[in-house]
């Protein structure tokens, strides 16, 4: 492994840490920013693509584009207007991403079995996979805490895993 991907991965995992250690110091404040942040992002990219039909050169997906693009504007305004709801709807397809993200995370560290640190990832495949399935044993309920408290433990799981990566750098094994 090249000291520029040590160094990427480093950063990344510092980063997935930081956040993570955020997200689980106050999770009911988080999962209400990740569902305003996603809101505000879902608007904003709206009103682009919106722009983008009706003056873009390409006639022929404009019609498509803008339905598109309305689309992602109602969406936004709907998560920023009706953030209870909005946060349900989240923690539930969160729960999906932790469950293939554990998924991929599994299969991903056996394909680096060679690699030290590879059972840190694995690890961190099953604990992913276990918050996505903990989501909906504790959906709707839960919606106001697991997202922001799940999704910090994520990143920490994930950040740790990175960052025993990176410091192993290319030591492999046997």
């Amino acid at each position: 492994m090249h000291t520029k991907d040590r160094g990427w991965l480093i950063t990344g995992a510092i980063l997935s840490l930081i956040v993570g250690f955020l997200a689980l110091s106050s999770p009911i404040l988080f999962s209400f920013l990740i569902v305003r942040l996603l809101g505000v992002f879902a608007l904003v990219s709206g009103i682009i693509s919106l722009l983008i039909a009706i003056f873009g050169k390409d006639i022929a997906a404009r019609g498509l584009n803008a339905v598109f693009a309305l689309i992602r504007i109602v969406a936004g305004l709907v998560l920023l207007y009706c953030i209870p709801s909005g946060l349900r709807i989240l923690t539930l397809v969160f729960g999906a991403f932790l469950m293939v993200e554990g998924v991929s995370a599994i299969f991903g560290a056996f394909k680096i079995r060679r690699q030290a640190g590879w059972l840190l990832l694995l690890l961190n495949g099953i604990v992913t996979l276990a918050l996505g399935l903990m989501v909906y044993a504790h959906w709707p309920t839960g919606a106001v805490w697991i997202l922001g408290l799940f999704f910090g433990i994520s990143l920490i799981c994930h950040g740790f895993a990175l960052l025993v990566l990176g410091i192993s750098g290319s030591k492999t094994i046997g």
